[in-house]
């Protein structure tokens, strides 16, 4: 009986060894075997599957929006160099079409009309007078051939006949003066198409001096939009690019690039363009409007845009080389066009490079690439 006391004091001895040297293993730093076993296993862990695209040649379809304001395409003015005159009708109004050389107003040419009339009669009188002088002359000279005349009267006549002619002359021009201005005192459409304003009233006094023409007219009633774009659009923009017009009304009109403005605005670095509109009564010059391109460039280098990856640097792309490691390349970016945008310098087409995910990846990273559809592939050999 006192022997078994003994064995089993013994065994729970030992049994509480082996439970404290259990309890002070688990403070023990792991054999070397098992350190290099866990840094394999954080460096699987590090090689992260990233989804990858590719650096293509596209057809970049770009919507370019500006504002402009309705302008007339060509404008004609109308006025008077007559002064002096009472107006005394006018026959159109603002909003009225006209046709070319259509009368749009009349001065009253009452004044002139007798001073024409006594013009004609001293012109008449300065016929006769240069008729008499003119005959006097040729008797001279047939009288001077026969000795009978001196050479100095005959010259007197040729000076008198000479004379005469030249106030006749005079009064011709005055007369053709006057009838000039009598045609002018009715005021008539240079060009047709619809008036714009109209600034004349009857019983007005005419005056060449007058700041603001009598009538505008838009040549045609062609109305355009003058577009202002920032300098990078211009050039997606060329004579004949449909465009899409719309008024403030919410109406909705197409009309084509008519001609971009060879120049920009130094302090602002606006362009313009016009934009043709068809003929429309419901436009109205210095109303706004906006209008849409739509500009297509074709083969263009881009990429996704969730790649670039943007730092004080300037933009880059994460580049995926064949052996599946990731190197930073800086880039230099063009025109967006949905989610792609335009490289202007980078990579060239066919290149790999991280789609999403760049701004998480360091320089020199390996990656377990895999694009769209595809399963992740697996680490090149040794790039660990």
């Amino acid at each position: 009986m006192h022997k078994r006391t003994k064995i089993a004091s013994a065994a729970i001895i030992t049994g509480a060894g082996v439970l404290w040297l259990g309890l002070a293993a688990c403070g023990q730093k792991p054999a070397p075997a098992e350190e290099a076993d866990a840094s394999a296993t954080v460096a699987q862990g590090e090689t992260q599957a990233m989804r990858v695209t590719r650096i293509e040649n596209r057809d970049m379809a770009d919507e370019v929006v500006a504002t402009g304001r309705l302008v007339v395409r060509e404008e004609a003015a109308v006025g008077t160099e007559l002064s002096g005159y009472r107006v005394a009708s006018v026959y159109v109004d603002e909003g009225d079409w006209v046709k070319q050389g259509q009368p749009m107003a009349k001065l009253d040419d009452t004044l002139l009309q007798a001073q024409i009339a006594q013009a004609e009669a001293t012109l008449a009188t300065q016929k006769a007078n240069w008729d008499f002088k003119k005959n006097q002359f040729e008797r001279a000279s047939m009288l001077e051939k026969e000795g009978a005349f001196s050479k100095e009267l005959l010259e007197q006549r040729r000076a008198e006949s000479a004379g005469a002619e030249a106030s006749w002359m005079a009064a011709q021009a005055s007369v053709n003066e006057m009838k000039v201005r009598q045609s002018r005192m009715t005021l008539r459409a240079p060009v047709a198409g619809s008036v714009l304003q109209r600034t004349i009233r009857p019983g007005d006094i005419s005056s060449p001096a007058t700041a603001a023409p009598y009538f505008r007219i838009a040549r045609d009633g062609l109305i355009e939009v003058d577009a202002e774009l920032p300098d990078a659009k211009l050039g997606l923009i060329k004579d004949g690019t449909g465009a899409s017009v719309t008024l403030t009304t919410g109406e909705t009109l197409q009309g084509k690039v008519r001609f971009v403005s060879p120049r920009v605005d130094a302090n602002t670095s606006l362009g313009r363009a016009r934009i043709a509109l068809p003929y429309n009564k419901a436009l109205r010059p210095g109303s706004f409007a906006q209008t849409r391109f739509n500009s297509a460039v074709n083969g263009v280098v881009s990429v996704l845009a969730s790649a670039v990856r943007y730092q004080s640097g300037g933009p880059s792309l994460m580049l995926v080389g064949d052996d599946n490691r990731v190197k930073q390349v800086s880039v230099k970016l063009g025109e967006r066009a949905g989610d792609y945008v335009q490289l202007v310098d980078g990579p060239p087409a066919g290149s790999r490079v991280l789609a999403v995910g760049a701004s998480f990846s360091l320089d020199g990273d390996v990656i377990k690439p895999f694009e769209d559809g595809a399963a992740p592939a697996a680490a090149a050999p040794g790039a660990q």
